[in-house]
Parts: structure tokens; sequence; C-alpha cells
């Protein structure tokens, strides 16, 4: 499976705002794709930029204005903060999916335990520990607690 990252910028030409100012060129929204093998997925960055500042090829803001620098600065962030996911979610799990990916950057967990479920981990490790440095009696007695936990009903 070809897992190579390739990450894009580009102007969304169909969502134009005018400008409110007396300037003449409208204002578009950046947005980023990200692509591994032939998984897709793209997102808003919530960065605005007018259409004759915007190179195609590069992806970037044309020239040394204020505003350029700061453009592709927030840019090469972003460009960043996604190969570091990449890398992050390849080392642990061995595969990645541009999804995965974009659901890292924005802040979406994939999967998060329960306090029950991180409870009953717990026993279970606890249970394994009796007689080396834990004692039976403690056991019973956290089992007898969750028992009476009203956490249960939900």
């Amino acid at each position: 499976m070809n897992t190579e990252l390739k990450v894009s910028f580009y102007l969304k030409r169909e969502r134009k705002e005018e400008r409110t100012s007396t300037g003449e060129n409208p204002i578009y929204p950046i947005v980023e794709k990200i692509i591994i093998g032939k998984a897709l997925a793209q997102f808003g960055t919530k960065l605005k930029v007018e259409e004759p500042l915007w190179h195609v090829k590069s992806g970037r803001v044309i020239g040394k204005s204020h505003v350029a620098t700061e453009l592709n600065r927030e840019i090469n962030k972003i460009n960043l903060s996604i190969h570091t996911h990449y890398k992050e979610i390849l080392e642990r799990t061995g595969k990645v999916t541009a999804a995965q990916v974009k659901n890292a950057f924005q802040g979406i967990a994939t999967s998060q335990k329960t306090l029950i479920a991180l409870f009953e981990e717990m026993m279970r490790e606890f249970r394994l520990r009796i007689g080396i440095d834990r004692a039976a009696s403690t056991y019973i007695q956290w089992k007898i607690h969750s028992k009476l936990l009203p956490l249960r009903q939900f």
C-alpha cells in the first residue's frame, strides 16, 4: 500500500467573499488537500487571501508584504503539523489514511475509552498483581464499590 503523504493548498474559488473595504479583488478561502495513496481528505484552513496574491503552483502567497509572510507562515505551520501527525500515526499503527491525519490535526479523537472501561481494565491488572504488591482484600473492596456506582445505569 502506498503511504506517501502529499499536502497541497489551493483556493476555493466557488466561495468568494466580497471585500467590505474599497478593494476590487474578492477574497477566497484557502483549502488544504491531504493525499495518502488513493485516499483524499480536504478541509478549510480558515485562512483567506486575494486571488492575485496566490501562486497556484507553489500553493503559497506571493510577495514579501506583512500579509503574505503571515499567511505563508501559517501555511507552513499547518503543513508541519500535518507531517508530524502523519509520522506519529504511522509509527503507532503502521498504516495511515488521509482521514486519520485530518482528524488528528483537527483534534478529533478516533476512539476514546469510557471511565467504566478504564476502571475494568485497571481491575484486571489489579487482579493479576494480587500477592505480588496488591492485597486480595483491597481488590474485593474495589469490586464491591464498582457495583455500587450509579454510572452503570447510563
